[in-house]
C-alpha cells in the first residue's frame, strides 16, 4: 500500500467525499431508485460537517493515491433507531461509508481504514463500535468478523437481511481484534 495516504477528512473534501458516496451507493444498492439515491446525497452534502467534522463522535477517513479519492470510512454517533440490540446508551457510534474503489481492493486497505477508525474512537473515548451490513454485498460480514465484530442480530427480511454487529473498542494491547472467519459450509 506504498503511496497511499490516509487520512481524516475536511470541509474542503466534502464535494468530493459526497460524490465518492453517490457513487459507492450506486454500486452496492443498485435496487435503490436514482431519486432516492440522490435524496441521500443531497442529506449528507447537508449534513457532513455537522455529522463528521464537529461532532465529537464522529470522523471521516479518506484514503488518496495521488490525490485521488480511492477510499472512505467514517463514523458517526449512534442514534438508537434499533432498540431490539443490546447496545451502550452512551458512547457508541456506528460505523459507515466504508467503500474501497474496486481497482484497490484487496490489498488490506479496508483493514487499514477500520483500525485508523479504531484509533480515532479510543481517542474520542467511544467504548462500542455499532455497525449493520447486508449479504448480498460480497464478503462483507466475513470482513467484519475479521475485524472483531460479532454478528448481533439478522433480520429476517427477504431482501435486505441486515445484519447487526457490534465490538468493544479496545485500549492498546487489551485485546486482539483479528479473527478467523468461519464461513457455513
Amino acid at each position: 500500500m506504498t503511496g497511499i495516504e490516509i487520512r481524516p477528512a475536511n470541509f474542503n473534501d466534502t464535494a468530493a467525499v459526497v460524490a465518492f458516496i453517490a457513487k459507492a451507493r450506486a454500486d452496492m444498492f443498485p435496487m435503490l431508485d436514482a431519486e432516492s439515491r440522490q435524496q441521500h446525497a443531497k442529506s449528507e452534502l447537508a449534513n457532513f460537517q455537522r455529522t463528521y467534522l464537529d461532532h465529537p463522535h464522529g470522523a471521516f477517513l479518506v484514503a488518496l493515491s495521488k490525490g485521488r479519492l480511492i477510499a472512505t470510512a467514517a463514523y458517526q454517533p449512534y442514534d438508537h433507531r434499533f432498540p431490539q440490540l443490546d447496545l451502550m446508551r452512551e458512547d457508541v457510534v456506528e460505523v459507515v461509508r466504508l467503500y474501497v474503489d474496486p481497482a484497490w481492493r484487496r490489498a488490506g486497505l479496508a483493514s487499514s481504514l477500520v483500525s485508523a477508525l479504531e484509533q480515532m474512537a479510543q481517542q474520542a473515548k467511544v467504548k462500542q463500535l455499532y455497525l449493520h451490513t447486508h449479504p448480498f454485498l460480497p464478503g462483507a460480514v466475513c470482513f467484519w468478523e475479521r475485524q472483531g465484530f460479532h454478528v448481533l442480530e439478522v433480520e429476517d427480511d427477504p431482501v435486505w437481511q441486515t445484519t447487526h454487529m457490534r465490538r468493544t473498542v479496545c485500549g492498546r494491547g487489551q485485546c486482539s481484534l483479528r479473527q478467523p472467519c468461519l464461513l457455513a459450509a
